[in-house]
């Protein structure tokens, strides 16, 4: 009896296991599409959310489209946010006008709550906004010219953040201390970070190469944000889990540090899987 007994314990529990994670990472995530005036925006949810939550917009990068981030979306949404993916000009390749960035997040702002049918986010109690790329070149324009209200910011890897203007919010930016699709590493997310006069956090991602399908390249890179990548920047292998983990890990420390916690180093300290090194406040890169 004993030896039939635990292998069929174990079975059990694998199968809990593997159902409990499925529940977590498919069952609860959710998403709406919205076509407006001032653009086009996926707005990514749990039914688990609460009536007052945290909201994060995230503007889309050269050439990409609000179905390019599920992935990160995905793992923001497992850590309590509602997250908002926008193309402030749909169908065109650039997108670093900050006036179509402002537009479409106030639009967003008046109308998330009704989108989501009032029982889920009902209030956002914070609204942290930025993007990738040059949405992000958007986003922190737009911020510094007080185009759109926002209570914080994050960016992954800005785009010329260096002529961006200087934003006066909690800040925070993820980038690569590599040049990787013909984006300056020191006009990215480094130069975003110093722009930024208040609280301010920047994730380093450290330069790494590996063999792949498209020869010896960064592990990790501009355009890892993105599910598959950006048209013309790859390095033909997808972007490992961890890596969208780690960010929406970072993401859920800088908010309880800036509104709900004590800022300092210690609480934006990331036990993470993706190499890199963090740098707060006066730390230069």
């Amino acid at each position: 009896m004993h030896n039939h007994l635990k292998p069929s314990l174990s079975l059990k529990f694998i199968f809990f296991t593997i159902a409990l994670f499925f529940y977590a990472h498919h069952v609860m995530a959710d998403y709406i599409d919205k076509t407006l005036s001032t653009g086009q925006v996926r707005i990514h949810y749990s039914n688990t959310a609460p009536s007052n939550c945290d909201a994060i917009l995230l503007a889309v990068g050269t050439a990409m489209n609000i179905s390019s981030y599920d992935k990160l979306s995905e793992e923001l949404i497992l850590q309590g946010y509602v997250t908002v993916i926008m193309d402030h000009a749909p169908g065109n390749m650039t997108k670093t006008s900050s006036t179509k960035y402002a537009a479409l997040a106030n639009d967003v702002k008046s109308n998330l709550s009704s989108w989501l049918g009032g029982s889920i986010c009902s209030s956002v109690t914070h609204w942290v906004m930025g993007g990738h790329s040059a949405g992000g070149q958007a986003a922190q324009d737009a911020i510094a010219n007080s185009l759109t209200q926002a209570d914080a910011i994050f960016s992954i890897d800005p785009y010329n953040a260096n002529n961006a203007g200087y934003v006066n919010l909690p800040a925070l930016y993820w980038g690569f201390d590599v040049t990787t699709c013909f984006v300056d590493k020191n006009n990215a997310a480094k130069a975003a970070y110093l722009r930024s006069q208040n609280h301010r956090a920047f994730y380093r991602v450290d330069k790494k190469y590996s063999w792949g399908p498209c020869g010896y390249s960064p592990v990790y890179f501009h355009c890892s944000f993105c599910d598959d990548h950006c048209p013309g920047c790859t390095n033909c292998v997808m972007t490992p889990q961890h890596f969208f983990v780690d960010i929406a890990s970072s993401v859920k420390k800088f908010i309880n540090a800036t509104f709900y916690g004590t800022w300092s180093k210690s609480a934006l300290t990331l036990n993470a899987t993706t190499p890199l090194k963090l740098f707060v406040d006066s730390e230069i890169p």
